[in-house]
This record gives C-alpha cells, structure tokens and sequence, in this order.
C-alpha cells in the first residue's frame, strides 16, 4: 500500500512538472504582446462583439497606464476593452467603453484626439528597430472619433498620411455604461501589409476620454503621453490561428493525464489486493 501510494505521488510530480519549452515560453516578454486571432468566418464592422473570441486587451487603473491631464474618478469613468481580429484583407478593431459621458466628440480631422477616440499604433516592418523613438515609413498613428451621436458621425484620422484619402470604416453605437466602436482597418491602408499566421508587428492603442468637450483623460496599453510619437514604447502585436471553442491549456491537459494515471493505479491496486 505504502509503495503504491508513493508511486501514485511521483507519477503525479513527473507530469505536473513543466517542461523546459514550456517553461521557457512562460517568461515574461520584455514588451507586451496582443494576440489577434483569424477571424473563423467573413465578418463586418457592425459593433457586434460576439463575432470577436473575448477580449484581446483590457484597460483599466490595474493593467494598463492612466494619463492624466484631470482626476480619473474609477472604472465607470473611463476602461474599456479591446477586441482584436483579421482577415486576408483587413484588421478588425473594437473597443467597449464604459464612460459616464459617452460621445462627446464634436471634433472632425486631426482634433478627434481631443474627445471619445481611439488612438492606434501600429508598425509594420517587422524589421524595423523595436527601439526607435522617431515614426518610420512603415509606422501609423490612426485615430477613431465615436462622433457626438448627433450631427457628426464617427470618423477617422491618419496622422502624418497626407495620401490617406478613404477606406478604414468606423461605427459606433452606445450600451448601457458607455459606448462601442469598431473600425475595420484594410491592410492595403497600411502599405500593403500582407497578413499571415505567425506574423508580428509593432502595436500600440489609447482611449481618449471626454467629459467637457476636451480630452481630460487617456488611457494607454503601454507607453506615456510621447506613445503617439515613439515608437519604442509600443507593445507588438502577433497574428494567429482561428481560436478554437474548445482550446484548453497545456496544464490542463497535464492535470487530466495525471489525475487518469492516479485512478488507474489506485483501481489496479484495489482489484489486486488480496482479501
């Protein structure tokens, strides 16, 4: 019985243990990363979050930075969450807001930081220096405006494009606690960017936030106040399979094992044992 019980414990150690690639690949990166997922089937901006697999980021006082320009009053003043996805073609951005004074942002072009927005870094070289403090050719600032909900419609902006003339569409709609914005970006915006599982690029996002027709607040995924215009304190951005509903953890599937390894020996000894 002793010899059992003992064999049963060091099966369970030996398969509880990670492995050195698993281990190796629960260090901490030295910048963030956001995961987008292939989106599993066509979709459309539409402000319909149940198309996106959970969200991607979430911003509030305990993840992510707040810049403040007045007092950040809580959680039901401004956070949000980010949902993330792609396609051959484009990039799918979305963000549920809870602020207590949603749309307010009567700004139009280049002021539409200056009220509810979206603020989106992102670099697409992939061998472009992580560290660079200045923008490259490669590095877009887009802004997404809610509009005020009544004589100006959502927008957007491409800071330092003056080719940019159309194509990223932007939506947004109100919920109880705030607001949702989506915005579908296409990567031809983007300089061509050829999207495939796998690929990384430089990414960065903020929430603008407006209670007396002026940003008071921002909140950002990583980065200070210079985050528009430096690059190097961007997290990235990785772009990966469909996410599967029944996905389940590499601990999980070695907590299972175990637990069927010991309920095995524990049955065999119990039918083996003498009366």
């Amino acid at each position: 019985m002793k010899r059992t019980f003992t064999l049963a414990i060091l099966v369970f150690l030996l398969f509880s243990l990670p492995s050195g690639k698993a281990a190796a690949a629960d260090k901490v990166p030295s910048k963030p990363i956001a995961h987008i997922h292939r989106a599993a089937k066509p979709v459309k901006a539409d402000c319909d979050l149940s198309k996106y697999p959970g969200y991607a980021i979430r911003m509030d006082s305990g993840s992510c930075d707040v810049l403040k320009y007045f007092q950040w009053e809580g959680k039901d003043d401004l956070s949000a969450d980010i949902y993330l996805l792609w396609d051959d073609e484009n990039l799918f951005i979305a963000a549920k807001v809870t602020d207590d004074v949603p749309f307010d942002n009567s700004k139009e072009g280049p002021d539409i930081w200056d009220g509810d927005a979206l603020e989106i870094m992102l670099g697409m070289d992939d061998k472009a220096d992580p560290e660079r403090m200045f923008f490259a050719k490669s590095d877009y600032q887009i802004g997404l405006s809610t509009g005020n909900g009544k004589d100006i419609d959502p927008g957007e902006w491409v800071w330092r494009r003056d080719d940019y003339q159309s194509g990223i569409e932007v939506v947004s709609k109100p919920w109880d606690k705030g607001y949702i914005i989506e915005a579908r970006i296409p990567f031809a915006v983007l300089g061509g960017f050829k999207p495939e599982t796998g690929k990384k690029f430089d990414f960065d996002i903020a929430v603008d936030d407006s209670d007396i027709h002026k940003r008071e607040l921002q909140f950002a995924w990583t980065g200070s106040t210079n985050l528009y215009s430096d690059p190097s304190q961007w997290g990235v951005a990785v772009l990966e399979a469909p996410k599967s509903a029944f996905a389940v953890s590499f601990s999980s599937v070695i907590i299972v094992i175990a637990g069927i390894v010991i309920i095995g020996i524990f049955f065999a000894f119990a039918v083996r044992r003498p009366k």
